[in-house]
């Protein structure tokens, strides 16, 4: 823009003197100190080490960019549905509004759970800015203020796109209403997911202690993830039912959030005349608004004089493994991990996984993503006499198991293909040299037999609901045999390519990534999902079929752990060393 003003401008002196100069100059601003700490630590919400890859700002331009664009691309598809000849109906514009509502609350509330550990201070802020000539109050209050712009950046970015395009591109008839009723509400959403979720982490840090707060987050992450998920995925149903579900007068109604935000979508929109329903999800929309942010006003500025605190006295010290736990180490030593090198990898992975925090919010993201697709296949509603009552579909009960062994593969093996801190992993090849088989095969059947428990838990919790058609022996041993082989051949094919140890290396992104990921997610995993059922149809119609099934799932696995111990030595005895790999002793030297 500068170019072009420039461009237009009368023209300058070519000579200019010193005085003329000097005149011109303009003075440098002088930054404050309060404006210092904001900026820093507004920096550190959009550049830490959850975004840790070789081009920060690009990672956090491709996110905002896949967070705002669905807003825009939804408006789109809506467009030709309001301009067809017979106007669009009500409850079909009434679940267009409910979109907007619930994406703003969806992408709130993860942005929220996603920095859970940096909404108040850590290690890093207590040890450097505490000693600095810094004040508490403004330090506190620069925090503060950095929380406050990073979540209203995030709220603008997810809904700007949809505030503009979904009254322009339908025009509607009332635009100026339309266009206010759709940014009050999409604002008090998103600000209620994101006070929900600082009001409960004020509240367990204000009465749990950092011991008990610390075992607790990777859990509520999970299941905040999941709920959140569930919300998504649930859109479809909940979309086509929304006439019966709001008349219905049902309790689930009134008491879930983003229907009381399209409660006041509506009553924004048409004022009095809006059904008696919205008017009542309104009041309890405000409601709950108000006292959200109260509880963020009274416990934020306790738990962050508690967190500072127990930041400076120290942290408790964690236990080693319990009595309990050394029995199943034996056996596993026993029957699993036969060697050394077995052992050793398997338990590195054991006790660092979650140490770091992109490590566990990326287990929170992929197990709330594997409990939401599970559940939001197999959920279904039904209204009768004005109650609502769930029920679980056949299909999704028994694609629950392939949906979990799937996304546990790919999540716990995403998570240990995520550097931790690469400085120390000069000390493997010190010590080992390259990974050899033994050593890929400890990480192997870490994921596998965690992929195990899961699939075989998710089988023998989900039979507990299932219709009586699906509690037999037969269909138990289907489910079983199906757990365990998809738990079993997807982590030896996941890592096949894997020639590192487990968090020590780090995977420079490349333009191939982006359609490999669609294909696996999109295409893949649907194939496998429905491969895995009819499978288990077939499995269940004879003894003889399961023991084939049997056999050929050992055959499988036999072969692929051949083909990847074949491929890792030969990539050890032949594959010169990286041209990265930095040894203590080279003092980061290169030879010419």
């Amino acid at each position: 823009m500068s170019n072009w003003i420039a461009f237009f401008a009368p023209p300058r002196e070519q000579v200019l003197s010193l005085n003329v100069q000097a005149q011109a100059a303009k003075a440098n601003r002088v930054r404050s100190q309060f404006e210092v700490l904001v900026r820093h630590l507004l920096y550190r919400f959009f550049h830490n080490e959850l975004l840790a890859s070789d081009d920060e700002t690009r990672r956090v331009m491709q996110i905002g960019a896949v967070v705002a664009i669905p807003t825009m691309v939804i408006s789109l598809f809506l467009s030709p549905l309001y301009h067809r000849p017979l106007p669009r109906p009500y409850w079909d514009q009434v679940g267009d509004h409910y979109f907007y509502v619930m994406y703003a609350l969806l992408i709130m509330g993860a942005a929220t759970v996603y920095e859970w550990d940096l909404l108040f201070p850590d290690l890093l802020d207590v040890f450097v800015l505490s000693v600095l000539p810094i004040a508490s109050r403004r330090l506190f209050f620069a925090r503060v203020l950095a929380l406050a712009i990073f979540l209203a950046s995030v709220l603008i970015g997810t809904s700007v796109l949809g505030l503009f395009s979904y009254p322009w591109l339908t025009e509607v008839p009332h635009f100026g209403r339309t266009f206010l009723a759709h940014a009050v509400a999409a604002s008090l959403s998103g600000t209620f997911a994101a006070a929900s979720f600082l009001a409960l982490q004020g509240i367990l840090l204000n009465t749990v202690g950092e011991r008990v707060f610390r075992r607790i987050t990777p859990v509520l992450q999970g299941g905040s993830i999941m709920l959140l998920l569930a919300v998504l995925l649930l859109y479809p149903t909940l979309a086509h039912s929304l006439r019966p579900l709001l008349m219905s007068q049902a309790g689930a109604v009134r008491w879930f959030p983003p229907f009381w935000f399209l409660g006041i979508y509506q009553r924004i929109l048409q004022g009095p005349s809006a059904p008696a329903i919205f008017a009542q999800l309104a009041r309890t929309g405000c409601a709950a608004m108000l006292l959200m942010l109260a509880l963020v006003v009274l416990t934020y500025p306790l738990a962050y004089r508690r967190r500072v605190r127990q930041l400076i006295e120290g942290a408790a010290s964690i236990d080693g493994p319990s009595r309990g736990v050394l029995p199943l180490h034996r056996l596993l030593h026993a029957i699993m991990l036969r060697v050394p090198a077995q052992r050793a990898v398997f338990h590195f992975i054991s006790q660092t996984i979650l140490r770091a925090q992109r490590q566990r919010v990326m287990l929170a993201l992929y197990s709330g993503l594997a409990l939401a697709l599970a559940i939001s296949g197999m959920l279904t509603l039904r209204l009768e006499a004005n109650h609502i009552h769930p029920s679980l579909l056949p299909y999704g009960i028994r694609a629950a198991v392939p949906v979990m062994a799937f996304w546990t593969v790919i999540g716990l093996a995403s998570v240990t293909s995520a550097p931790i801190d690469r400085r120390g992993a000069w000390l493997f090849g010190a010590l080992i040299g390259r990974p050899g088989p033994e050593h890929m095969a400890g990480a192997r059947r870490w994921i596998t037999l965690w992929a195990i428990m899961v699939s075989v838990g998710a089988a023998l919790t989900f039979r507990v609901f299932s219709p009586a058609a699906l509690r037999t022996p037969v269909v138990l041993a289907s489910q079983l045999l199906a757990a365990v082989g998809v738990s079993m051949l997807l982590t030896d094919i996941r890592l096949f390519p894997a020639r590192t140890i487990p968090f020590t290396h780090l995977r420079t992104a490349s333009i191939t990534d982006f359609p490999l990921m669609i294909l696996k997610y999109v295409v893949l995993f649907p194939v496998l999902v429905d491969a895995v059922v009819r499978a288990e149809g077939w499995m269940e119609a004879s003894a003889i079929q399961l023991g084939k099934a049997l056999l050929l799932v050992g055959a499988a696995h036999v072969l692929l752990l051949k083909a990847h111990a074949y491929t890792v030595r030969q990539s050890t005895l032949e594959t010169p060393p990286e041209e990265g790999d930095e040894f203590p002793q080279r003092l980061g030297l290169r030879s010419r």
